[in-house]
């Protein structure tokens, strides 16, 4: 994008408040895990801000922190990238309804992959994030693959735009009409 992806303005909001707008009715606590320095927008409710212990290791290193957080009498947690404006809170209570005592994850999924940035993970998978990070391996797929997964399809949490990644202007725009709300201008690019 070249630009801050959680401060993109997003109707009256940013990326990322609305996307813990949705969530924080679903939710006990929201922990919200950042790059060092990171500056983040104003939120609509409060949040536990925490950053990455080892920057550079990706999404995997994000969810380790984030689970690594959480305290006592937390079984399981939501797991959600900032950059999915389209999930809605029925998705995600449903998410926790297929979380069974039989699974470590309940994960969307299409036809062609699972999405392991939106799903309720186990806190005790945190074990396994950590091996797969000492053997240098940082893939989510790779992760998703060692556990008892409930595939959720897309279509039973709302449709295939529910997890429209925002990445590229292009993808920004679509997103923007996907939500009913008019064409955004990007924020220019910071100078290096």
């Amino acid at each position: 994008m070249g630009v801050e992806k959680a401060s993109l303005p997003f109707g009256d909001e940013t990326l990322l408040a609305r996307v813990v707008r949705i969530i924080a009715p679903v939710v006990t606590e929201i922990i919200l895990v950042a790059a060092p320095k990171q500056n983040l927008p104003k939120l609509p409710v409060p949040v536990k801000v925490i950053h990455d212990e080892n920057p550079g290791l990706g999404p995997l290193e994000g969810i380790r922190c984030g689970l690594a957080s959480l305290g006592p009498g937390v079984d399981r947690a939501l797991v959600c990238a900032c950059d999915t404006p389209l999930i809605t809170a029925a998705a995600v209570r449903i998410l926790f309804e297929k979380l069974t005592n039989q699974c470590d994850a309940a994960v969307a999924v299409d036809i062609q992959r699972m999405h392991p940035t939106f799903g309720v993970y186990r806190l005790h998978v945190a074990d396994v994030v950590v091996e797969q990070l000492r053997a240098g391996e940082r893939s989510l797929h790779g992760f998703v693959k060692r556990l008892a997964i409930a595939a959720v399809p897309l279509q039973e949490l709302g449709g295939d735009d529910l997890l429209h990644n925002v990445n590229t202007p292009e993808d920004y725009a679509l997103a923007l009409t996907a939500a009913g709300l008019p064409p955004g201008k990007l924020p220019p690019a910071p100078s290096p």
